[in-house]
């Protein structure tokens, strides 16, 4: 009967340890820091997973910002106007590639390629 437990006992434990590592991968989502600052967008292009948050931070001393995106499949990646030092974020939902621009200036622009 010892010879039958342990190897079943060794399977359970081992789906568990494996169920565990599944979970705690896709708890990791990353906190990407996108600054807005010389009516910039810095860095210009990020690369991001579904399930990551975009912080936008404005960093101007007297410049609002309005991002937003016409990209299909990404309209919820829109903040209102955003005084300076204000934070906001957004979390990605789903894969593709948005163009994130700013309202006020037009040729701030930011590029967010999201993959599974």
């Amino acid at each position: 009967m010892k010879n039958i437990v342990t190897p079943i006992a060794a399977g359970l434990l081992t789906g568990f340890c494996l169920a565990a590592t599944i979970v705690a991968a896709q708890a990791k989502a990353t906190d990407i820091v996108i600054s807005q600052k010389g009516k910039k967008f810095v860095p210009g292009t990020v690369q991001a997973k579904v399930g990551d948050t975009l912080t936008f931070v404005n960093e101007e001393k007297r410049k609002r910002h309005n991002v937003y995106t016409r990209s299909a499949d990404f309209e919820y990646l829109k903040i209102k106007k955003q005084k300076p030092g204000d934070r906001d974020s957004v979390t990605l939902k789903n894969a593709g590639t948005a163009i994130i621009k700013c309202a006020l200036h037009p040729k701030m622009k930011l590029t967010v390629v999201v993959t599974e």
